[in-house]
């Protein structure tokens, strides 16, 4: 399955270029920047793990930058908002 999600300021607006990381239960971590328009995806993930999904940019600061997720199917929403 995949997760996928996207990555904004506040008021909305996309971040590009942000490092998204993944951890799956073993311990093997992926990671993906953002696109121009903030979103990410990550594919070939096994249903039924739980995975770390964390967030991190220099200029900005995240209020929770990681998401403790169990994947049962396809997750499109995963998101983060910036705060500054």
């Amino acid at each position: 399955v995949s997760i996928s999600g996207r990555v904004t300021t506040a008021d909305g607006r996309s971040i590009r270029n942000v490092k998204v990381s993944l951890t799956d239960q073993s311990g093997n971590v992926r990671s993906a920047l953002t696109n121009a328009f903030g979103y990410y995806r990550f594919d070939g993930i096994e249903a039924g793990q739980t995975v770390v999904i964390s967030v991190a940019a220099k200029r900005y600061v995240f209020a929770s930058p990681t998401r403790i997720v169990t994947v049962q199917e396809e997750l499109a929403d995963i998101d983060f908002t910036a705060e500054t």
